[in-house]
């Protein structure tokens, strides 16, 4: 029953997304939601069984097999898939219900309505190929849902056609699928030639002597998914696409399912060389560095945020890093700050799309005075800034926490205080520049004397803040769960 479920939640926005292409305006509307709502159900479904009666347990469905390849598809239900697969499904219902009406003819600085079935059908498949890729338990079924992220990708961030979007879509699309052709392709070549099985659960079984290269070739398609050092450029450039797609792909979908990738490898490979926590421990500090120097010079609230994405992303892998060791916190932080991230990140993302919808303007210097022309934008946006620094109580303080308050990896080498060091620069730097402009949006003198919205999007608005102050402790006994398939977490 919950093996079905689970294939249910992503089956359904898969084939909903097939039929969008064909539909437009009230009828791509119904179906758009339903096809949202009903993932949502199975998953929440999903999440109430396994909650209730399979709690830390891993259930592993190999649906096919065959003697000369092992395990081809099958899915895997855990406190790492349950948990990932109900944030991005309840993460996308809301941002997809915003949706619907951003995408109509009332938005200011992107009027739409009709032609906006296209969008929903990309956002569609973009829903079911993510669901997907969490559960898979083979290599096969994740490069497959993977390339279809990276299509979907493709497609909502060039549906506006301009020279910029499908500049931005071209390139949104082939980073990541080169990082696939470096880390499954070796993934799968290995699992035909040596292992005969193309399950992640044969990953322990990979010689020494391969295992490191093996993962560092993973390492990097998680990397490009990731928009992690020296891969990010694509992500700034991706702010091209409706404000919804930029929530889903920043906050649920196709940065984070990077972090995924990694984390689930980590879970399976067994022991790693400690040179690898090294080359991780460079690579994400570099990382960080970037949007530390970028955050102070942008003006655009999205390319703001996308940056913030980055540094974001940055502080899982810094989770994955000290996974790497061996260390199961490193593990359960990098998956506790994936989930708190999507909300607050989706917040930050919908707030600044209510810019364009109500006031035409991405411009951070022309938005001033929310408190009095849009009050719950202005608190939203506050709420978004603020926790985006990592301050409390949003949640996502809590999951920075969990890195900060458990430095076990600091006993096995002091360069372990690299990235930690990196990850508090951050935090201060993201914070100085959020307080500037919460200052002048929100506090400053009005810079319209009005301004329209609509009850949908103050629905979803306050339903992301509800969820940005709450989701550390609805996630907290699944993240606690979350631990090594070879035995050795401590």
């Amino acid at each position: 029953m919950i093996g079905l479920l689970a294939t249910l939640a992503f089956a359904v926005p898969l084939a909903g997304g097939i039929i969008l292409f064909k539909l437009d305006e009230r009828k791509a509307d119904v179906l758009m939601l339903s096809s949202f709502a009903l993932a949502m159900v199975f998953q929440l479904w999903v999440a109430g069984l396994y909650v209730l009666n399979h709690f830390g347990e891993s259930l592993h469905f190999a649906y096919l097999k065959s003697a000369q390849f092992g395990e081809v598809y099958g899915i895997i239900i855990d406190p790492m898939s349950v948990l990932i697969g109900t944030v991005v499904a309840v993460a996308g219902f809301i941002f997809m219900f915003y949706g619907m009406e951003y995408m109509s003819e009332r938005n200011v600085g992107h009027p739409g309505g009709k032609g906006r079935g296209l969008f929903y059908a990309w956002m569609t498949l973009f829903e079911g190929a993510t669901l997907g890729f969490v559960y898979s338990s083979t290599f096969l079924s994740l490069l497959i849902f993977f390339e279809l992220m990276g299509l979907a990708c493709w497609g909502v961030v060039s549906y506006y056609n301009t020279p910029q979007a499908r500049r931005a879509g071209f390139k949104a699309f082939i980073i990541p699928n080169v990082g696939a052709m470096i880390g499954f392709y070796s993934a799968i070549y290995i699992g035909l030639t040596q292992l005969h099985d193309l399950s992640l659960f044969s990953l322990s079984h990979v010689s020494d002597s391969v295992k490191p290269w093996l993962f560092i070739a993973l390492l990097f398609a998680g990397y490009t998914k990731s928009a992690q050092f020296p891969t990010y450029s694509w992500i700034p450039d991706a702010m091209e696409a409706p404000t919804p797609a930029s929530a889903f792909l920043h906050g649920a979908a196709m940065v984070e399912m990077g972090v995924y990738l990694v984390a689930r490898v980590l879970q399976f490979i067994g022991h790693l060389p400690t040179w690898v926590f090294y080359f991780m421990a460079v690579m994400v500090s570099v990382t960080l560095l970037i949007p530390i120097l970028n955050y102070p010079v942008q003006k655009d609230a999205k390319r703001l945020l996308a940056y913030s994405t980055v540094a974001e992303a940055g502080i899982m892998f810094v989770g994955l890093t000290f996974a790497s060791l061996g260390l199961d916190v490193g593990l359960k932080a990098s998956m506790f700050q994936l989930t708190t991230h999507a909300f607050i990140k989706g917040l930050a993302f919908l707030t600044a799309g209510t810019f364009t919808y109500s006031l035409g303007t991405l411009d951070l210097r022309k938005i001033s005075g929310l408190k009095e022309i849009l009050p719950i934008n202005g608190l939203s946006w506050g709420v978004a800034l603020l926790g985006l620094a990592g301050l409390p109580p949003m949640a996502i303080a809590f999951s920075k926490a969990e890195l900060l308050t458990s430095l076990k990896a600091l006993h096995i080498t002091d360069f372990a205080w690299l990235p930690i060091l990196m990850l508090l620069t951050d935090s201060a730097v993201f914070l100085w520049v959020g307080m500037k402009w919460i200052t002048r949006n929100v506090f400053g003198k009005p810079s319209v004397e009005d301004a329209r919205t609509h009850w949908i999007i103050t629905a979803s608005l306050v339903t992301l803040i509800i969820l940005s102050l709450v989701s550390a402790y609805l996630a907290y006994p699944l993240v606690e769960e979350i631990n090594f398939y070879w035995g050795v977490g401590q």
